[in-house]
């Protein structure tokens, strides 16, 4: 199923149908409205205005849908329908991603029954409708961008993305994970907990780079600790001795996290491309900052973590003289 389908708005809609039959009396009520006939005609119309024009279209239905203004459920469901050419482009960039990446503190998962992309389908259906239904109609004017931005900012903080929850909650996006039951979210089809025990460490160590505050414990039947783990141990105790600070380590976990997505990086800045272009500008947006903000602040850490590394794991040459 796809967005429009989770919300109830391919063509059979009842609630489209609605919006059919109420178009007449819309546009007679707000002129903004009258650029075209009929309804159906205002998907294809938009496209071929500019932002500023198709907006003023948008805000009128926006205002119908408010619960302060008509609160009219058809108007909304005219308004998402229009667009869901963006919310589709959001679920197919989410559905990209790796399960255990976008679904880290979602409800738990039935092995067996369950489908990434539906469950991608379904979030941002929902955080869509959440959005149109309570758009600030009265103070803002750009609705497509607004209401597509609070969508992706919406599913991210459902999904657990560390930046967007602790803007939201920094309750609990900084609370630290003491026992390592959360890795049985996925459960068996059949009621059981058969995934649960054959979870390693990895996998609950992959939250962290959303949640750098976490540090899971390896386990008896791990002798030795992953790469993650040993990079987490790093950063805090960096963190502990001043070497950087939690926004230094917050800003490297996200470097790592998106190099790993990155097929192909450049390696001409050397620090195994963690400071590339690409990396650079898929963190940029998560921290606030400019590309060459992160590639200044991420090289400092790094020449600060390489100085200071000696002295955590007892090679410190000037210790011993």
């Amino acid at each position: 199923m796809s967005v429009g389908d989770q919300l109830g708005l391919d063509d059979n809609s009842e609630l489209l149908d609605q919006a059919r039959q109420k178009w007449p009396a819309w546009v007679a009520a707000d002129q903004r409205l009258g650029v075209v006939d009929n309804f159906d005609d205002l998907r294809s119309w938009l496209p071929t205005v500019d932002h500023e024009t198709s907006d003023q279209v948008l805000l009128a239905l926006a205002m119908l849908a408010a619960p302060d203004g008509g609160d009219d459920i058809a108007a909304a469901a005219a308004l998402a329908k229009c667009l869901l050419p963006g919310a589709c482009r959001l679920a197919g960039w989410l559905s990209t991603l790796p399960p255990r990446e976008v679904f880290r503190d979602s409800q738990p998962v039935m092995a067996g029954t369950w489908s990434a992309v539906e469950r991608v389908d379904e979030l941002v259906a929902s955080q869509l409708w959440i959005e149109v239904r309570t758009f600030k109609w009265r103070r803002t004017r750009k609705v497509a961008a607004n209401i597509l931005i609070n969508t992706r900012v919406g599913v991210l903080r459902e999904v657990g993305d560390f930046f967007y929850v602790s803007r939201a909650d920094r309750t609990w996006a900084n609370t630290t994970l003491v026992e390592s039951f959360s890795a049985g979210d996925l459960t068996s089809v059949d009621g059981g907990a058969g995934y649960s025990a054959e979870m390693t460490t990895e996998r609950v160590a992959g939250a962290l780079f959303h949640r750098p505050e976490i540090l899971a414990d390896a386990g008896p039947e791990q002798e030795e600790p992953s790469a993650t783990e040993e990079l987490l141990e790093l950063l805090a105790w960096a963190c502990d001795h001043k070497v950087i600070s939690p926004a230094d380590r917050y800003l490297l976990l996200c470097l790592v996290e998106e190099a790993d997505r990155v097929e192909t990086r450049r390696l001409a800045r050397g620090y195994g491309g963690l400071l590339s272009n690409e990396v650079s500008s898929r963190v940029a947006p998560r921290v606030g900052v400019s590309e060459a903000t992160v590639r200044r602040h991420g090289s400092r850490s790094m020449r600060a973590l390489a100085a200071a590394a000696p002295r955590k794991f007892g090679h410190d040459e000037s210790a011993r003289k």
